[in-house]
Parts: C-alpha cells; sequence; structure tokens
C-alpha cells in the first residue's frame, strides 16, 4: 500500500507514511518462500540475504544454520549439496564462504571435491 504523502497533516504524519512507503518498496525486493516466512527472528539474516539475492531457501537455511554455529562441516555439507545453478550463483555472491573452507583445516577431506566444483565455474 502505498501513502499519499500530500495528505500528510503533521511532519510526524509524513515521515511515517515516508516510512511505511519505503518498507512496501524494499519488500518489494525481498523473495518470501514457505520457509522463510518466520522472518528475522527465525533465520540468521544471511540466509535471508541469500535467498533475496536468488539462492535456493533449503541451501540458503543449511548456509546459514551452519554459520550460525561455527560448523565449518556443515558449511562444506551445505555448499557442496548446492545444485549446478546454485553453486555458481552462491561462487559469485559470497565468494568468502570459499575461502572460508578452502582455508579451514577441519574439513581437509572435502577440499578435493570443493577444488574440483570451484575450478568448474571460475575458469
Amino acid at each position: 500500500m502505498t501513502y499519499d504523502l500530500e495528505k500528510a497533516e503533521t511532519r510526524e504524519e509524513l515521515a511515517e507514511m515516508n516510512r511505511f512507503n519505503l518498507l512496501d518498496a524494499l519488500a518489494s525486493s525481498m523473495r518470501e518462500t514457505p520457509l522463510t516466512e518466520g522472518g528475522f527472528d527465525q533465520l540468521p539474516y544471511i540466509t535471508l540475504s541469500l535467498i533475496d539475492r536468488g539462492l535456493a531457501d533449503t541451501r540458503a537455511i543449511a548456509i546459514g544454520k551452519a554459520l550460525k554455529y561455527g560448523d565449518m562441516s556443515s558449511l562444506s555439507w551445505a555448499i557442496l549439496e548446492c545444485d549446478g545453478y546454485n553453486f555458481p550463483l552462491l561462487v559469485k555472491l559470497e565468494p568468502r564462504l570459499f575461502e572460508l573452507l578452502l582455508s579451514d583445516g577441519s574439513i581437509e577431506g572435502d577440499h578435493p571435491v570443493l577444488i574440483e566444483r570451484l575450478n568448474e565455474v571460475i575458469k
């Protein structure tokens, strides 16, 4: 709903209408899926950001939870489970995730697969 700013009678009303218009405009660029209905209270910010930028919600949720708990093994699994569309998209959106995984010694067993997949994307 867009508020007509010219109908505001006070500065406070104008500010409030403007705030609501901005919230509506921002909401139009956010993707809502059945899994994201909980919003900020339920999911880490990175999860919602990845979903808004086009990553599958199932992958974004797994990545967000792994980051929230600092679980590198789960993060590696969540990323390696990305399909042929989501993996290259994630490389583009969040290259630091891959740097984080390749720098982490606790998941060295995943490095060969991760490196192979990254080489397919980064040519």
